[in-house]
């Protein structure tokens, strides 16, 4: 069964304020199951409607969230426990971008929850001594928006299409989160839906 990532507008499934999480929310593609992931620091908790495809759910989710350590069900059972190295401190202005556009309606979700810039965390590549982020620009942008100049980041997997795109970023003039346009949400499927089709399409 595919596990799906949930977005802003997958209300009948999530609540407002779930989906304001981000990378939190998911569901089977048939829409019947739902994951939701609250995040505490490195730990999260499941909360689910079903013990299906947990495994799945928690793949997904980790891809987007690879800095959690620990992932709890609703009454407490451990479902992952693993080991990796500490996240760091690091300035969002020193950080690299991989993409050119915030989406405005995640910026204002991510807004809601975050409390400070402890509840961001980064993964990045390296190159040449610069991070690169990986994703979690809008998470960024929101963090400057409310006043945080660090957060943590962590290195993480990935493929070398990345740095493809921050070379990108740079040629348009995107050298740190503050550089990125903050678009409406139709704009940013257009926009950047549209350099990805033609990204991948030229590399066939």
């Amino acid at each position: 069964m595919k596990i799906i990532r949930a977005g802003h507008n997958d209300t009948d499934i999530f609540s407002i304020e779930e989906l304001s999480h981000g990378a939190c929310c998911f569901f089977t593609e048939n829409r019947a199951g739902r994951y939701f992931f609250k995040i505490n620091g490195r730990e999260a908790t499941l909360f689910s409607n079903t013990n299906e495809y947990v495994s799945q759910a928690i793949d997904e989710f980790l891809y987007y969230s690879g800095f959690v350590l620990t992932i709890k069900d609703a009454n407490g059972s451990v479902l992952l426990a693993r080991k990796q190295d500490e996240p760091y401190m690091c300035a969002i202005a020193s950080i690299q971008p991989s993409q050119f556009f915030i989406n405005e309606a995640k910026l204002e979700n991510c807004k809601k929850w975050m409390r400070g810039a402890c509840d961001v965390f980064i993964p990045i590549a390296m190159r040449d001594g610069k991070p690169i982020s990986l994703d979690g620009h809008t998470r960024m942008k929101a963090a400057l928006d409310l006043g945080y100049t660090s957060v943590y980041v962590y290195p993480d997997e990935h493929d070398n299409v990345i740095f493809d795109f921050a070379d990108e970023a740079i040629k348009r003039g995107v050298r740190s989160v503050s550089d990125m346009e903050v678009i409406s949400d139709a704009q940013y499927k257009i926009k950047w839906d549209k350099f990805c089709n033609d990204f991948f399409a030229s590399r066939e």
